[in-house]
């Protein structure tokens, strides 16, 4: 079908529609105009019809689109025809009759004109009630460009790889040639679930190889839409090896290869399906976390699809027709099939060259008790020729030596003969188990060479079956790993496993000496930084321009990170309360002290005995940990999360036995009625007692008995009446917290001071001089009466209650009474050793003098 890209005519269906009835003539008509038969709407067409309607656009460039809602006429006697033209001399589309309607009906690319001519022929027996269609102007579809961005990113070889659960975030846009509103984002995951929108998220559930397919489609309502892909791959611990993403030329130049200026040619490879048999070159994927490498290139001498993961296959495969390789059998010294090869040419940018690659087989059957690795042994080779010289040589050789990599002679040792080269045996797969299945394979080799820059090089990657066509082998080469100068390698993070300790060297080298380079450093120029190497002791992103000419210019990044170095902080010494000078000690107590301002989650703390077995990250100490000598030092380990970047300190364990105040003070109360009893606060004294020690560490309590003190048990309430009179001694607790077994008491005397009794004194009088109602008065006249035989005491008068009751404002002896005649003051009768008082009163009384009148003489007659 068409696409169409729709142009939509802005006018108010109410207002501006022109229904098309069926007739005779040619009209231009374009949404939201309604195409009717000759009864319009809701009415019947008529009988003995013979109409031809033809509908054109409004406008150059545009075309025609019937989108029929509605359809009924007479099965097979009343018809219509609809042509792709403007008369009806242009191709049919089609003819209709009963229920069976046209549907949409799009005017074609061919079609200049963009009309639609509709005839409808009608008998003369019966009508129905005809057809309704919407008028629609359209333009072709305009050019939409989609495109995928994803989180995680893909790598270098534009492989996207997850691991099973993990959420993918996938943004999608595009690009449109005339207008992009209104346009849909529909998302097809390869898993049977699909989304919609931009911006959308998905995790899948199993390992395999997925296509996710983005389809942009624009507002036109029949659709006008492109689509872009992505492929994912999901892995786990197991191999997928994928057959149908990459080319074998794209596996050459994508996956194995990444150098923008290393000129590869000539690629070509040869496997079973060039003989009608199995297809040993594929595409590896894992997530590396049993298997050395996550991806590369896989050749075998079988079907590699069935070398995945778990180890369930019996990989026999390959039969007669598929031949072996005879360069492979005059470098190894074999008879082969079923081989496997991929060649190449290349002109290398530095001088050398080297990949990593590890070799796996069938053949290593040693676990079971087999003993086909003894006398077995499927072959490979990886032969560089300098095409100047013609010289070839065999890369795939033990280290060192020029002696062929094969199987017999790298194996354990097992019933038919002994170990060889058993440091280059990487393991056996168990029965059902990852990576893969192959039951066997070697560690991870390197294949390099010296090479002369510049000059004309081929290589050819070939493995097969020795002798039979049984037990297949193949050979892993990690992607990337052919490394022909001018770039910088994989990214050095800590993620990767690769990232050194802060403070110590990490090299750049591009290998390429010969060319001009320049370096940076987050974007900004190295200054004086021009040769191939470059040393680097910072994190940061580092970016090198290699020009190896003036047509050839390559630049390559790579993150360097540094795990964090870690600082061992003093931590205090440990202490806990014990007589025996043995206990358990809580060493995770110093964990903070020793992390400091480091953050928790990028540090692992243990601590040891002796100082290298902290050196050496060995025989860590559980926590609680119960010493063996007094005091004792213990080693303190930090290292980042890998174990590798590591510092230690030191600190001891301690004995304490919790020392307090044992000389605390008594508390003295009054005894306010004198029956021998008080009231006492007893944590008055709780600071006093713990002395020195936090207090937010220790809790304090009394007790009746030093029994219930040792216990700690049945603590006294506060405030505490006394039960024993007058004179009471209790018991203290302090005990450390958390720790109910550190403790130490002492004891606190309680007295109850009884209360002095004053004598009600005499009023004291004094005669008035004056007769003002003032006089002075010798207070302490009264100060025996009022103390009576009692000893030790003092008096001291007041003018008020209140004052008596504080033992303010005493009153000096003599004392002026300040109210006329009679004036009450307040004495206060207070024990000199105790402070206890009382208080009573005493009346001064100003007595007036009695007034004497005149008299007159007294005289008498003396008679004689």
């Amino acid at each position: 079908m068409k696409k169409l890209y729709i142009l939509f005519v802005l006018f108010s269906y109410i207002s501006f529609a022109q229904d098309l009835n069926m007739q005779d003539g040619t009209f231009t008509r374009c949404a939201p105009d309604k195409f009717y038969d000759s009864g319009g709407a809701g009415g019947a067409y008529s009988s003995d019809e013979n109409l031809i309607t033809t509908i054109c656009p409004q406008n150059a460039g545009e075309f025609i689109i019937l989108d029929f809602t509605a359809f009924s006429t007479q099965l097979g006697v009343d018809e219509m025809t609809i042509y792709d033209g403007d008369d009806t001399t242009a191709p049919v589309i089609g003819t209709y009759s009963g229920v069976a309607g046209p549907g949409t009906v799009i005017a074609s690319d061919t079609n200049t004109s963009g009309c639609i001519t509709v005839q409808f022929i009608t008998d003369s027996a019966g009508t129905t009630t005809g057809w309704e269609a919407d008028i629609i102007c359209a333009v072709p579809c305009q050019t939409i460009t989609p495109s995928i961005t994803t989180v995680p990113v893909a790598n270098t070889a534009g492989v996207l790889q997850v691991n099973v659960g993990e959420l993918i975030d996938f943004t999608g846009s595009a690009t449109f040639s005339t207008d992009g509103t209104g346009a849909t984002y529909d998302w097809s995951f390869g898993d049977f679930d699909s989304d919609t929108g931009a911006n959308v998220s998905h995790m899948y559930a199993a390992a395999g190889t997925y296509t996710v397919t983005l389809t942009v489609t624009d507002a036109n309502p029949v659709g006008c839409d492109e689509i872009a892909q992505v492929s994912v791959f999901v892995v786990g611990e197991n191999i997928v090896v994928d057959q149908t993403t990459f080319t074998v030329e794209e596996l050459v130049q994508d996956v194995l290869i990444d150098s923008p200026c290393a000129a590869v040619s000539n690629i070509t490879f040869s496997t079973g399906t060039n003989f009608g048999d199995d297809n040993g070159i594929g595409y590896f994927i894992n997530d590396g976390s049993v298997f050395p490498f996550t991806d590369g290139i896989l050749l075998t001498s079988g079907d590699a699809s069935r070398a995945r993961g778990p180890n369930n296959n019996a990989l026999s495969d390959g039969g007669g027709a598929w031949p072996g390789d005879a360069e492979l059998d005059a470098a190894v010294g074999i008879n082969s099939n079923n081989a496997s090869i991929i060649e190449f040419d290349f002109v290398p940018l530095a001088d050398s060259i080297s990949f990593d690659f590890l070799m796996a087989s069938e053949e290593y059957n040693g676990s079971t008790g087999g003993t086909f690795e003894c006398t077995f042994s499927d072959a490979f080779a990886f032969l560089l020729t300098d095409i100047a010289s013609g010289v070839t040589t065999n890369l795939a050789v033990l280290p060192g030596t020029t002696t062929p990599i094969l199987v017999t002679n790298i194996h354990p040792a097992n019933p038919g003969c002994p170990a060889i080269n058993e440091n280059f045996f990487g393991g056996y797969t168990g029965d059902n188990s990852p990576p893969m299945s192959f039951d066997g394979r070697t560690t991870v080799f390197t294949a390099q060479s010296p090479v002369i820059p510049g000059n004309n090089y081929s290589i050819k990657l070939v493995i097969a079956d020795a002798s039979d066509t049984a037990l297949d082998s193949g050979v892993f080469i990690e992607a990337g790993s052919f490394n022909l100068g001018g770039d910088l390698g994989d990214d050095i993070t800590i993620a990767a496993g690769t990232a050194q300790c802060g403070g110590e060297i990490i090299t750049l080298d591009t290998q390429a000496a010969s060319a001009n380079h320049v370096w940076y450093k987050d974007g900004v120029v190295i200054a004086g930084e021009t040769s191939s190497t470059l040393d680097v002791t910072e994190a940061g992103e580092y970016t090198v321009d290699v020009v190896f000419s003036g047509s050839c210019q390559a630049t390559d990044s790579v993150i360097v990170e540094f795990k964090p170095n870690a600082i061992a902080n003093m931590p205090p010494d440990l202490s806990i309360c014990s007589f025996s000078g043995v206990g358990d000690f809580m060493l995770t107590d110093n964990d903070d002290d020793i992390l400091g301002a480091q953050d928790p989650t990028e540090f692992v703390i243990s601590y040891h005995l002796i100082e290298q077995d902290a050196i050496d990250n060995i025989n860590p100490l559980a926590s609680p940990y119960t010493n063996i000598s007094t005091p004792q030092t213990i080693y303190a380990r930090i290292s980042d999360n890998t174990q590798e970047c590591f510092a230690t300190t030191t600190f001891d364990l301690v004995f304490s036995n919790l020392n307090i105040n044992t000389s605390v003070t008594p508390i003295d109360e009054c005894d306010d009625n004198n029956d021998g009893f008080a009231m006492f606060t007893l944590t008055d004294r709780n600071l006093e007692v713990i002395d020195t020690l936090d207090p937010g560490t220790v809790t304090v309590s009394y007790h009746a008995t030093q029994a219930d003190a040792d216990n700690g048990v049945n603590p006294l309430p506060i405030p505490y009446t006394n039960v024993i009179p007058n004179n009471q001694t209790v018991y203290i607790r302090v005990e450390a917290n958390g720790v109910p077994d550190c403790y130490n008491t002492t004891t606190l005397d309680l007295n109850v001071n009884p209360i002095p009794i004053p004598n009600l004194p005499t009023p004291l009088e004094v005669c008035d001089d004056d007769n003002d109602g003032f006089s002075t008065f010798v207070l302490t006249l009264k100060d025996l009466e009022i103390i009576g035989p009692q000893l030790n005491m003092s008096v001291t008068y007041h003018e008020t209650q209140s004052d008596a009751d504080t033992g303010t404002n005493a009153q000096g002896s003599p004392y002026s009474n300040i109210s006329p005649n009679t004036q009450t003051l307040f004495a206060r009768l207070e024990d000199d050793n105790s402070g206890c008082f009382d208080t009573v009163e005493l009346v001064l009384i100003v007595n007036p003098l009695p007034s004497v009148g005149t008299i007159s003489n007294y005289e008498l007659c003396d008679y004689d």
